[in-house]
């Protein structure tokens, strides 16, 4: 089922939109819609359930990769928090 939304657009986006739109021949709407969806396929992040632990599984005898994985997963979560 569809949503009908209302959006504020800043001008250089709406810009580009028109332009992709005349472009390639769609609706300034559908081209909005597009880019919305690619958008929301690339944001994983939001696959994440916020304060659940999830194992890190690698082949027997690669615990170095392992580690590798652990401290850059803790790199990353100790720059979210510092951005808060």
């Amino acid at each position: 089922m569809a949503e009908k939304v209302t959006l504020e657009l800043p001008e250089e986006v709406a810009q580009r939109a028109h332009t992709a739109a005349n472009r390639t021949g769609r609706a300034f709407e559908q081209v909005l819609t597009d880019w919305i969806a690619r958008g929301a396929e690339r944001d994983v992040e939001s696959l994440i359930v916020p304060g659940l632990e999830y194992p890190i599984y690698t082949p027997f005898g690669n615990e170095a990769a392992a580690q590798v994985l652990l401290d850059t997963l803790k790199e990353h979560q100790a720059k979210k928090d510092d951005d808060k």
